[in-house]
């Protein structure tokens, strides 16, 4: 079950040409630092066929978007991430959301 509160962090990349596996390395390697967090829940990392240099992650932490700011924020691994991928992505779109209900292994949320 997903604990509430909860927050959904929701990036869309456009990856620079010749770029793509560069960028992975960078998001495999925090996500392995998010896994390790308490307040970690799952990540999702998608990738399109038809379109190759789009990238789609899904990050679920417990807590409300100001406490991941306040702890996750601050770590320096997110920050050591954040330069190396700027220079390798023309776009990154980025939306918070509150989960309202899940199925599959999460059973349903709240509770």
């Amino acid at each position: 079950m997903i604990p509430t509160p909860s927050s959904a962090l929701y990036l869309h990349y456009v990856v620079k040409e010749g770029k793509v596996n560069e960028l992975l390395g960078h998001l495999r390697t925090i996500l392995d630092e998010c896994a390790k967090e308490d307040d970690f829940i799952t990540a999702i990392l998608h990738q399109t066929p038809e379109r190759p240099l789009e990238l789609t992650l899904y990050e679920l932490w417990r807590g409300t978007r100001e406490t991941f700011a306040q702890t996750q924020g601050t770590r320096a691994y997110r920050k050591v991430y954040m330069e190396a991928s700027r220079p390798l992505v023309d776009s990154v779109q980025v939306s918070w959301d509150t989960p309202i209900h899940v199925w599959g292994q999460f059973g349903p949320l709240g509770g």
